[in-house]
């Protein structure tokens, strides 16, 4: 049911977005293997060498080729970053479901959502963090593939009853999406920080979030 219903998130999220393995040419979006070979080279070096390694040059360097083929088929480096955080969301969510038991409570199906997704981007480096937490502002406010997802999940426990009506679910999952993200990144990016000190910090952020959601 939870895989489900993420799944639809993710669909809807990136649909609305338009953040799509499509490309640009004279206004019409296409899709084509060039398109994909820059997604995949562009994914490659961002989650290996960062962000900050992943430019325009560099992939057509890399692709031998003009930069024009880059800018017939995506907007700019913006929008490819955007494309390798869906990637990266995609394969968190993934695998932090694989930790889900349907059977469980909402609190505690959420709660094993939260704990594995942590589990995952500590065993990734911190380039692959970096893309987790990536987002975008737009007129409605901040965006982010994970948080959407939240949203969408208390969002429903609001429907079950199993999260009070007067809570603001994006408020709700903001709170989270930046603890659990913000601490798993400080383990991903520092050594000396150990694993449990941060789950239990991770773990007791998001208790008080959740102890204010409870009806």
């Amino acid at each position: 049911m939870i895989d489900h219903f993420l799944s639809n998130i993710y669909k809807g999220f990136y649909e609305k977005n338009g953040v799509m393995n499509m490309a640009f040419s004279k206004g019409k979006r296409i899709e084509d293997e060039t398109s994909k070979r820059i997604v995949d080279l562009a994914v490659n070096i961002g989650c290996r060498e960062g962000a900050d390694a992943l430019t325009v040059t560099r992939l057509c360097r890399e692709l031998n080729c003009d930069r024009r083929v880059i800018y017939n088929r995506f907007r700019d480096i913006d929008e490819i970053n955007m494309i390798v955080a869906q990637r990266c969301n995609e394969e968190l969510m993934a695998k932090a479901r694989e930790a889900v038991n349907p059977q469980l409570s909402f609190y505690d199906r959420l709660a094993a959502l939260l704990r594995a997704a942590f589990a995952y981007i500590y065993e990734k480096n911190a380039h692959f963090q970096h893309y987790t937490a990536l987002y975008k502002v737009t007129d409605e406010g901040v965006e982010n593939a994970v948080l959407q997802a939240l949203t969408e999940l208390i969002r429903e426990g609001k429907k079950t009853g199993d999260v009070r009506a007067e809570t603001d679910s994006n408020k709700a999952a903001a709170n989270i999406w930046i603890i659990t993200t913000g601490i798993s990144g400080m383990l991903a990016a520092n050594t000396n920080y150990k694993y449990q000190d941060g789950l239990d910090t991770m773990l007791y952020g998001v208790g008080a979030v959740l102890a204010y959601m409870k009806p």
